[in-house]
């Protein structure tokens, strides 16, 4: 009796850590990530990841899915998301494998900051009309002998994406096969153009990942998968403490310099005087 007592009280326990899983995957599967940028040296923006020289080494890298239905967030595409922040610029490479869409683009899609007063960002905080920038990299005749590859600046207004007068930052992508790799700059707390999400130090933002396909008449229509992302921007890092000697020698240069220049100035004082006795006596 006691042994079938254990066995039943063993099933439950078991049973009862199955379902509490299930039901913490299903709850939490539209947690969105939130990134917290490092800083780094700034990569070239080319496509290339040059492993030789540690590029985007210091970047912040999380895994994350693109889906085709954020309001069921399953069987995603899994992507590389890399973040890094370099001076006033905010860098992100996206990689992913796949097979190649002849018209295939990436875009990047913000918001406007985020309220820091959320406890945990979900995909249904969030609707189209939310994101007002566009950052993409469009692609045609790829794998067909005259591939292109060109960057988009661009607004959203009313779902129509279009472009801004003024282009800021940059990107492109190199496909190898199935593999690919597109990389993005974007300037930070620095941007002349007003349709811009003006990206701040110390704020938060929803970064939207899209991929697709253009049909030739809407991105919006053309976008296949997607995710979102909170991207914080982070505050330019104190300069590094100047060391005690070099401070010292700094301070002995400028008084060295200083007295030169007054010796300077004080010569040229006297040949001035001199010269107008010369005159006088002439005179």
């Amino acid at each position: 009796m006691r042994k079938i007592t254990v066995n039943i009280l063993i099933c439950i326990f078991i049973i009862h850590i199955v379902y509490t899983s299930n039901f913490l995957i299903i709850g939490g599967s539209g947690a969105l990530k939130e990134i917290d940028p490092k800083f780094g040296d700034a990569p070239k923006i080319d496509g290339y990841i040059n492993r030789s020289v540690n590029e985007w080494h210091n970047a912040t890298k999380v895994n994350t899915y693109l889906y085709t239905n954020l309001s069921n967030p399953v069987n995603g595409l899994l992507i590389n998301l890399w973040v890094m922040q370099s001076e006033l610029d905010l860098y992100i490479s996206i990689q992913f494998e796949l097979d190649i869409y002849p018209n295939e683009f990436v875009g990047i899609l913000i918001s406007e900051s985020v309220s820091e007063d959320e406890d945990k960002f979900e995909f249904d905080d969030f609707e189209d009309d939310d994101f007002e920038d566009a950052k993409i990299v469009q692609f045609s005749d790829l794998g067909g002998g005259n591939e292109k590859v060109e960057y988009e600046d661009n607004y959203i207004s009313d779902a129509i994406f279009k472009e801004d007068p003024k282009s800021n930052g940059n990107g492109t992508a190199v496909v190898d096969e199935k593999k690919h790799t597109y990389e993005f700059i974007m300037p930070v707390n620095n941007s002349d153009e007003k349709r811009d999400i003006f990206l701040d130090f110390g704020e938060g933002y929803a970064f939207k990942i899209v991929h697709g396909e253009y049909d030739g008449n809407s991105y919006k229509d053309s976008i296949d998968r997607s995710s979102i992302v909170i991207i914080y921007i982070q505050y330019l890092p104190p300069p590094p403490p100047i060391d005690p000697i070099e401070l010292i020698v700094r301070i002995l240069l400028i008084i060295s310099f200083s007295a030169l220049g007054a010796l300077y100035g004080f010569y040229i004082y006297k040949v001035v005087l001199l010269k107008k006795k010369v005159e006088r006596v002439k005179g």
